[in-house]
């Protein structure tokens, strides 16, 4: 077991333990329902056991199953002891948890007994009864009245608002039924309804434990603490800390603006997507999302204790369901209101027959459907934390089932985020190394991008710290301009370069060495001039190639877009399977807008795009379906409708395969429930098929279809990606490759030709 050290807990928390098996043991923890913080925390405990290979929790019902190695020493003292350890509000509140080892129960069985105890005593009534009984007939329709009350006030609400649904259908069918005498019916149907609607409600709250929380607990600031200037993460702030933070980052606290000016955006928090200016003195939210500028903020709340902490503890809902198939369900069900009761109608008139009659009445295939889909859809965001994924609604889970084109950045989605500095070439005389590398540190250290990364490790390595800086403004795609001790300096792109009047010549930058071995290019400029230009690799992530493959093999388009150049785009283009065509270069935000419309082709086709960083999310907002790694920026966090919870872009394919999965499902449970509910309309207008026979027919379809959708929580498994190794031509890396650029030759859009000659001879040219 891992060594934990643990701080003892103030007060002794009760449990029991319920069952006991050799690598399985259920534990009462009455605790669990009354304490969310204290769930999380035991799970992040029990979690980090080498020993523990999967928990079960139920938060209602106060349950913690817990599966372990049978070789583990004393098992039941360890729980124990981390079920004491728990109740330590002293530990930083956990982030989002491994999915590994989670697994959360759908069956609440004290929130069904609760929901079910008045449908049943109903029934039961109905059913047991004598008839004999002194006012038998008020009785019973007293209890069905009961029974079937909020649906009859749900009926007369939308009434009020001149508003037709199947609720009227169903009050008028009660009405009826009753009246005649025929008191089973309407009660077996209130009770199977009731039976489906808490299946649903059980299914949404096990979805409440995956609340998208728009802060990366693991991301890090830096912090002035104690006179000095420390990196730490977002658990780890304290009040009084004054945090530093860029654009493209997110506030993790809130509190007021020490100094500098920003341009920030609080759409989590309020929904709106305005941009607003912050200045110093001014108070600012954590998920405030700087867009533009830097700021210092001074915390005077941290973690929970934040507005949207508390937000986040109230958001503890079912997630939307805003689905266009459930939405169109339900309308084609209110517009089939008013024919029914006219078929009603004419039949009286025909056959003078009440129940053939009433028959009619009992078109309500869209209660059907209004249960089953919201139950496949819960399901379905229940069981995504599973295979890696996390949908933020369920209208994201459809159009992903639907998607044609998948559109991805190259830096930090198809390759790490995390770089490495390959070279270095000063082009000024007398500027060293240390004094570049000291200006580098300076500009970068509040950027979360690999460059930036890549250059603060490089730095670090050689002992070199950044100093403080003024007048510090980010272009995203393009670089960041500052003023270090009174000089100043540009760090970015050729295009930034030529933006701000340096002179630079591009044809000169095209045959440089480390271009021609598709090193991604940075631009430093000091006082005008261009003095140093860096080179720096990210690997290509080890299953992009597979990712590709899967994807194409499903018949989807898949593209690459980035700022980069055509050399390294193509090389990792080539590294990671796309074709020809594939790979549009050199593009800032605003072309990759342009891009995506391009592909959607005036709606004809869903389009996804996979992004990480701050410069992806104008082309994630304009995207179909946005989707984003666990690592990536907070904006590219804050924008995206599916998040990759593993860091891997396996996580694709298995959100597709899920989300395809439950749209065949959510098919079956259409056909289940109409064809089932139009074949009883039918057989009590032709032959008088007994009200209480179309009750079990119609309701137990629905309920049939409702435990075909649970089928997600038990059967669904992730499906396998075939293993495809990236293609490469150098052990030393994949941007490696040895092309080399030959004047009027191209192979198509790669634009670059392999040299054969140094293919043959195994020749590697040496580094910048």
């Amino acid at each position: 077991m891992t060594a934990t050290v643990l701080s003892p807990p103030p007060a002794r928390v009760h449990y029991e333990v319920v069952h006991h098996l050799p690598g399985r043991v259920r534990l009462r923890i009455p605790r669990l329902q009354y304490d969310d913080r204290y769930g999380r925390q035991l799970q992040a405990l029990f979690v980090q056991e080498d020993s523990v290979q999967q928990i079960r929790l139920n938060l209602p019902a106060a349950s913690l199953i817990v599966q372990y190695s049978p070789e583990a020493e004393n098992p039941l003292q360890r729980f124990s002891q981390l079920i004491q350890a728990a109740a330590d509000e002293r530990l930083p509140l956990p982030g989002m948890l491994p999915i590994d080892k989670l697994v959360y129960s759908p069956w609440n069985t004290p929130y069904f007994i609760e929901k079910m105890a008045l449908p049943t005593l109903a029934l039961a009534i109905v059913a047991l009864l004598p008839v004999q009984t002194p006012f038998y007939p008020a009785i019973v329709a007293t209890v069905i009245v009961v029974v079937a009350l909020p649906t009859f006030q749900e009926a007369l609400e939308s009434l009020a608002h001149r508003h037709l649904n199947v609720t009227q259908l169903e009050s008028l069918w009660t009405i009826l039924h009753t009246l005649q005498g025929e008191y089973m019916a309407p009660v077996l149907a209130a009770f199977m309804g009731q039976v489906g609607g808490s299946l649903r409600d059980m299914t949404a709250q096990v979805g409440e434990n995956q609340v998208f929380d728009p802060l990366d607990q693991q991301r890090t600031y830096w912090v002035e603490r104690g006179g000095t200037r420390q990196n730490v993460s977002v658990r780890e702030l304290q009040v009084g800390d004054r945090v530093i933070v860029a654009a493209g980052s997110a506030v993790p606290v809130d509190g007021t603006v020490l100094w500098g000016s920003a341009v920030i955006q609080r759409q989590f928090l309020t929904g709106e997507s305005d941009l607003l200016p912050c200045e110093p003195e001014q108070t600012v939210l954590a998920s405030s999302l700087v867009v533009r500028g830097q700021i210092c903020v001074v915390a005077e709340a941290v973690g929970e204790e934040t507005q949207v902490g508390k937000t986040l503890q109230l958001a503890r809902q079912a997630p939307q369901l805003d689905t266009r198939i459930e939405n169109y369900a339900e309308e084609i069900s209110n517009q089939a209101i008013l024919p029914a009761m006219g078929v009603a109608a004419i039949v009286y008139g025909v056959t003078l027959d009440a129940h053939r009659a009433i028959a009619p009445l009992q078109l309500d295939f869209g209660s059907g459907i209004g249960i089953t889909i919201p139950t496949a859809i819960l399901a379905a965001l229940t069981h995504a934390p599973q295979v890696g994924v996390y949908f933020r609604n369920g209208r994201a889970l459809e159009l992903l089932s639907r998607v044609n084109v998948i559109v991805f950045d190259k830096t930090g989605t198809l390759t790490e985020v995390k770089g490495t500095i390959v070279g270095v070439n000063l082009l000024k005389p007398g500027l060293s190394e240390q004094t570049l590398l000291y200006w580098l540190a300076t500009v970068e250290q509040s950027i979360n991008h690999p460059f930036a990364l890549a250059i603060l490790e490089y730095a670090a390595e050689r002992g070199i710290e950044g100093g403080t800086y003024s007048n510090w403004v980010y272009e995203p795609g393009k670089g960041v301009a500052a003023t270090v001790e009174g000089q100043e300096i540009l760090v970015g792109t050729p295009q930034l370069m030529r933006d701000r009047q340096v002179p630079i010549d591009l044809d000169e930058l095209r045959t440089h060495e480390g271009v021609l071995w598709n090193r991604s290019l940075v631009c430093v400029a000091w006082n005008g001039e261009l003095v140093a230009l860096v080179f720096y690799s990210n690997p290509v992530r080890s299953e992009a190639a597979s990712v590709i493959a899967a994807l194409q093999q499903r018949g989807i388009e898949c593209y690459m877009v980035t700022g980069d150049h055509h050399e390294v785009a193509n090389a990792v283009g080539y590294a990671t399977g796309f074709r020809l065509g594939q790979i549009y270069t050199n593009k800032m935000p605003e072309d990759k807008v342009e891009l995506l419309e391009k592909f959607k082709n005036g709606g004809e086709k869903v389009v996804a795009y996979v992004g990480e960083g701050f410069n992806d999310t104008a082309a994630m907002a304009y995207a179909d379906i946005s989707i984003t790694l666990s690592e990536g920026s907070d904006a590219a966090r804050q924008t995206a409708d599916i998040l990759l919870m593993n860091n891997s872009l396996e996580g694709l394919v298995q959100a597709i395969a899920l989300s395809q999965e439950v749209m065949n499902i959510i098919n079956q449970n259409i056909a289940l429930v109409v064809i089932p509910n139009v074949s009883v309309v039918l057989a009590g207008v032709f032959l008088s098929l007994h009200p209480v026979i179309a009750v079990l027919i119609s309701n137990g379809a629905t309920l049939l279809a409702e435990l075909n959708s649970l089928r997600i929580l038990t059967d669904y498994r992730p499906v396998k990606i075939e293993h495809k190794s990236s293609r490469s031509r150098s052990q030393a890396g994949v941007l490696d490759i040895p092309w080399k650029k030959r004047p009027r030759r191209s192979f198509g859009h790669f634009g670059s030709e392999l040299s054969s000659e140094s293919l043959s001879n195994g020749h590697v040219p040496s580094e910048t």
